[in-house]
């Protein structure tokens, strides 16, 4: 009975170390960038990564496709990593703000904060550094006459990095903001020819660039806007200005998505009368 007893608690002292040491590699591994990005695969074409608790997000542009990676810690003995991915095609070229994984395989121990390419340097921001890189984020009501010749100005705001998508920008990468109407991008549509307009997303660490099909839209400053819009602007994460018309929470599918379940995202057109259209998104709890 004693050895029996004895050989018992051998096999449970094994397996514990074993699960104690499995434990140990993947909190390891989840705490280096480098080894974050060998379990997805991703080794050319970062923008940027994010760690917020559990969970990294990782944005990737392949060949004008924006790809946002999510990577989540789940378990309580034993620990695995869920991964899940959704794309989105985009006008713009992120490659000037790319970077490969050789570049962080420097970095350890990140267990919060933002690593993007600043100045041609790799960077962690958190913390006060990370307030410093968005202290030049744009409030929702500077958007109105952010570029009156622009034919649009679009900004969302999100704690995490997302992916937004409209038709009429296409896809873009929502950089991670301090609470709602305020943005830490500015994406810019101005005229170029008689068949494209010129796009422009300005981030805290650099700006991107393309070339989209040409709205049929003439430039913001040939017509005043409502006066009306500011009572609106808390209820918007986003805000999309166009000749006549604004649109707040332009892309509620990707809001809601973000959200979770039991949520509502409105999604308000304001007419440049001053006439505004509410459409409900998802649905509260007792619905479903």
């Amino acid at each position: 009975m004693r050895k029996t007893f004895i050989v018992l608690f051998i096999i449970f002292l094994l397996a514990s170390s074993g699960v104690f040491w499995k434990r140990y590699e993947i909190t390891s591994c989840f705490n280096t960038p480098s080894c974050v990005l060998d379990n997805t695969g991703i080794t050319t074409g970062i923008v940027l990564m994010q760690r917020h608790d559990d969970e990294w997000r990782i944005a990737e542009y392949q060949n004008g496709t924006l790809i946002l990676h999510i990577l989540k810690l789940k378990g309580n003995i034993i620990l695995e990593m869920e991964p899940r991915k959704k794309s989105v095609k985009t006008y713009a070229h992120y490659s000037l703000l790319s970077f490969g994984a050789k570049n962080v395989g420097n970095l350890e121990h990140v267990k919060q904060g933002l690593i993007v390419k600043f100045n041609n340097t790799m960077r962690v921001f958190e913390g006060n550094s990370l307030e410093e890189l968005m202290q030049n984020s744009t409030p929702c009501q500077d958007f109105i006459t952010l570029c009156p010749k622009c034919r649009a100005v679009l900004g969302e705001s999100w704690e995490l990095v997302r992916l937004g998508y409209t038709n009429v920008t296409e896809g873009y990468l929502v950089f991670p903001t301090e609470g709602k109407c305020a943005s830490s991008f500015a994406l810019r549509i101005l005229p170029y020819n008689g068949t494209h307009d010129f796009i422009e997303m300005e981030y805290p660490n650099g700006i991107v660039k393309g070339y989209a099909p040409r709205l049929n839209s003439p430039p913001i400053g040939n017509t005043s806007l409502p006066s009306n819009v500011s009572k609106y602007l808390e209820s918007a994460w986003g805000i999309l200005v166009m000749n006549d018309k604004i649109v707040l929470n332009p892309d509620p599918l990707n809001i809601l998505d973000e959200l979770g379940e039991c949520r509502i995202v409105p999604k308000i057109t304001i007419q440049g009368n001053g006439s505004a259209k509410r459409e409900n998104y998802g649905k509260p709890c007792w619905r479903r």
